[in-house]
C-alpha cells in the first residue's frame, strides 16, 4: 500500500480534492465530540446491516460474523434500540427506502421483520424495501416471508453460473442452485429482481460474462448489476489469489469485459442506470448505494447526514452492548465543510451516469461554476454528452469512472475499514 502507484494516487486525489472542495474540508474520520448530535431530518433512507454468514466469501469486504442462533436475539434487540436512538435523535422522518444488506440478511428474517416493524412504528415508511440474498438461502418459505415483510425489490448474489468461477470465488454450491433461486424469485411477483454478476475474474473471458448475463435474463432477472473482483487488502481474497497463483486480468481485458457487457445489455433491452447497473422495462430501479442521505443501523453501518458521514463500530459485541445501553454506536465522524455535501451529490450523479444540469445551482451553491468547468472538461474528453438537460456518461466515461473508483475511492474505503476492523473505537482515521 506504500508503493509509487499508491503514493501517486494519493497525490492526485489530494490535488483534486483541494481544487474542487477547498482546503477547509478535513479528510479524516474522528471520534464525534461529546456535544455533537445528528441534525433534524425530514426525509432520508435507511440501511440495515445484518452481519451473519454461514460461509465467508474470500472477496467480501463487509462486516460479517459466522451465523450462530445465539447471536440473533442480541442483534435484534440492539438493532431495535438503535432505531429508537435514531428516531429520538432526528425526529419522525419520512423513510423513502430501506436497504437490507450484509452478510446474508435472509439467515435472520424473523429478526429483520421485527426491526422493520419498529422502523414503521418510529418513522413514516413510504418507500420500497430492498434486500440482498444468496442462492443457497432461497426457497418457497423465504419468498413467503419476504412478501409478508413488504419486501418489493430483491437482489440475488449469483456472481456466475459457471462452476469454475464459483470455485474461484469460494462459493460451495452448484450453478443449478443459483438458477433455481433466480427463477423462483423472478416468478414470485416482486416489483423487481436483480442479479449480481461478476466480471474480471481470473481466467474468465468476455464470452463467459455475457453468457452469465444471458442466463440471468432468461431466468427472469429484470436488473443486472455487474462488478469486478475487488481486492481489498484486508479481505482474504489477496491471500487466496496468491495461494492459487492467479492474477486479476489486465486493464485491456477488464475494458474488453466492460464493453462486452455494455454491448450485450444494449442489444437485449437493458438500459444503463448506473456505472455497473442495467435494467429492462419500467421496473423500479434497484440500487444499493445512490441515496442522497441515509441512516445506518447495525455493526459497521454508515450514515450520510446533511452535516457529514458517521460510521458505527464494526465490532458486533461493542455495537450490541452500546446500543442496548441506550447510547450511540457511532465510532467515527467526518464533518462536511463548505459545499462538500453538494460535491458528494455530484459524485453519485456520476455514478448514476446522468447529471441533471438544472440542479447544479441548488446542490452546489457557490461551487456550481466550478462544477460546470469540471463537467466541460469531462465532456471535451469524450466521457459525456448532452442529452436534453442532462449530461450523460458515454460507455468510455462509465468505464473510466468505474476504474477510478476501483483505484482511488476504494483505497480510501480500505484505509477506513482496515482501521475500523482493528479496533472497535478508533481515535482517528485519515483518508
Amino acid at each position: 500500500m506504500n508503493g509509487p502507484g499508491y503514493r501517486l494516487s494519493r497525490l492526485i486525489t489530494r490535488s483534486i480534492r483541494r481544487y474542487l472542495v477547498g482546503p477547509e474540508q478535513r479528510w479524516a474520520f474522528e471520534r464525534p465530540s461529546r456535544d455533537w448530535t445528528p441534525p433534524h431530518i425530514e426525509r432520508t433512507s435507511l440501511y440495515l446491516h445484518v452481519p451473519f454468514c454461514r460461509h465467508f466469501c474470500p472477496y467480501c469486504p463487509y462486516t460479517k460474523v459466522h451465523y450462530r442462533e445465539s447471536l440473533v436475539e442480541p442483534f435484534t434487540l440492539a438493532a431495535i434500540a438503535e432505531v429508537d436512538w435514531w428516531a429520538d435523535a432526528v425526529g419522525p422522518a419520512e423513510i423513502t427506502s430501506v436497504y437490507i444488506g450484509g452478510g446474508t440478511p435472509t439467515l435472520a428474517l424473523d429478526s429483520v421483520a421485527r426491526v422493520l416493524m419498529r422502523v414503521r412504528e418510529q418513522f413514516r415508511l413510504t418507500g420500497d424495501i430492498c434486500i440482498e440474498t444468496n442462492p443457497a438461502d432461497v426457497d418457497d418459505e423465504t419468498v413467503r416471508r419476504l412478501h409478508d415483510m413488504g419486501v418489493e425489490l430483491v437482489s440475488l448474489g449469483v456472481e456466475s453460473f459457471q462452476p469454475e468461477n464459483l470455485a474461484v470465488l469460494g462459493r460451495d454450491y452448484k450453478p443449478l442452485v443459483a438458477e433455481r433461486a433466480l427463477a423462483l424469485l423472478a416468478g414470485s411477483n416482486f416489483a423487481s429482481v436483480n442479479a449480481d454478476i461478476m466480471f474480471a475474474l481470473p481466467r474468465q473471458t468476455a464470452a463467459d460474462v455475457t453468457a452469465d448475463l444471458a442466463r440471468a435474463a432468461q431466468l427472469g432477472a429484470d436488473q443486472l448489476t455487474t462488478y469486478p473482483l475487488f481486492t481489498f487488502p484486508y479481505t482474504t481474497v489477496g491471500k487466496y489469489l496468491r495461494l492459487t497463483a492467479v492474477r486479476m486480468p489486465n486493464l485491456h481485458m477488464r475494458q474488453a469485459h466492460y464493453r462486452a457487457i455494455s454491448r450485450w445489455c444494449a442489444e437485449h433491452g437493458f438500459e444503463r442506470v448506473s456505472v455497473w447497473g442495467f435494467k429492462r422495462g419500467a421496473v423500479p430501479r434497484y440500487s444499493s448505494v445512490t441515496r442522497d442521505g441515509y441512516i445506518g443501523v447495525g455493526p459497521g453501518a454508515g450514515s450520510h447526514l446533511s452535516d457529514g458521514f458517521v460510521l458505527n463500530t464494526f465490532d458486533l459485541n461493542s455495537w450490541i452492548h452500546t446500543t442496548c445501553d441506550g447510547r450511540t454506536a457511532i465510532a467515527l465522524r467526518m464533518p462536511f465543510a463548505g459545499e462538500m455535501s453538494g460535491w458528494w451529490w455530484l459524485y453519485w450523479r456520476f455514478y448514476d451516469t446522468r447529471i441533471p444540469l438544472d440542479e447544479l445551482d441548488v446542490a452546489l451553491g457557490n461551487d456550481a461554476h466550478k462544477a460546470r468547468q469540471w463537467l466541460r472538461v469531462v465532456e471535451q474528453a469524450g466521457f459525456a454528452v448532452h442529452n436534453g438537460r442532462h449530461l450523460e456518461l458515454t460507455e468510455s466515461g462509465a468505464f473510466w469512472l468505474h476504474l477510478a473508483q476501483n483505484y482511488f475511492a476504494l483505497n480510501y474505503v480500505n484505509t477506513l475499514w482496515t482501521q475500523a476492523r482493528r479496533e472497535p473505537w478508533p481515535q482517528a482515521v485519515a483518508i
